[in-house]
């Protein structure tokens, strides 16, 4: 059994238990301890910081001439009995102190002062950083598209509609359009991708936010993904541009050829 005494001294007690047959002692008498409890020594363990404070709730492993397992009390001590001569070593573990190891010798009939410093455990290392995601895998783009956009306009040119969407160009990657307007586009956004515009023929503005931005045969406009702009035309020719977005995957089945 292990008692706390004064100042915090754990102390580990013994008691002696008669055989059977044994008399026991008349009642008022002090029994006397066996004579081979004489013959053994002790030992008193105790465990301080670095800065001497004496550290409790230290749990001590005795190997060695004999085996036992002990913790320190408040003041960090802890007085072991009735060792038999030899050599032992005592094992001190507490969390946030780096375990170490002492070894000491008792005597018969003697008593062993065991001081035993702890350092405090280094910060555990910094977790190293995720390993970043490998870059998606681009999609291959479509076949190379040629195509005359004055033949295709002769052939397929806008009439009295207001507005006439035709796709040049469709892949992975991108869509081509030509756009044939009479009247304006409304305000819009993409948010997939830049819109690269090339004005074919004819007249007009683009409005980026609050901006207009007069174009005509020739002018190229690059709108920035998320940005809102519009269409506006000018004069009697309908505004006719090559439109690409950038990065927007192609949702039509066929181009125009």
């Amino acid at each position: 059994m292990i008692r706390t005494g004064m100042a915090g001294v754990a102390v580990a007690v013994v008691f002696a238990v008669p055989s059977q047959g044994a008399q026991p002692p008349a009642r008022g008498s002090v029994q006397k301890p066996a004579v081979a409890s004489a013959r053994m020594g002790s030992a008193r363990i105790a465990v301080k910081d670095q800065d001497g404070t004496g550290l409790s709730e230290v749990r001590l492993v005795l190997s060695g001439a004999g085996t036992g397992e002990f913790v320190t009390g408040a003041a960090g001590t802890i007085v072991v009995p009735d060792l038999t001569d030899g050599t032992y070593r005592v094992r001190c573990e507490r969390e946030g102190f780096i375990t170490l190891e002492r070894e000491f010798t008792v005597r018969r009939g003697a008593y062993s002062q065991v001081d035993v410093v702890l350092n405090p455990a280094p910060p555990p290392p910094p977790q190293p950083a995720p390993e970043p995601a490998p870059p998606a895998a681009i999609p291959r783009g479509g076949p190379p598209v040629t195509l005359s956009v004055v033949d295709y306009l002769d052939r397929n040119l806008i009439g009295r509609e207001p507005l006439k969407e035709s796709v040049l160009a469709c892949n992975p990657l991108e869509t081509v359009r030509l756009l044939q307007m009479r009247e304006g586009i409304a305000q819009h956004v993409h948010e997939n991708g830049d819109e690269v515009i090339y004005v074919v023929a004819g007249e007009g503005a683009v409005r980026i936010g609050d901006a207009p931005t007069p174009v005509r045969a020739g002018s190229l406009v690059v709108v920035t993904s998320g940005t809102g702009h519009a269409f506006e035309r000018a004069g009697k020719n309908p505004l006719i541009v090559v439109s690409t977005l950038v990065g927007a995957p192609c949702d039509h089945l066929e181009t125009q050829r």
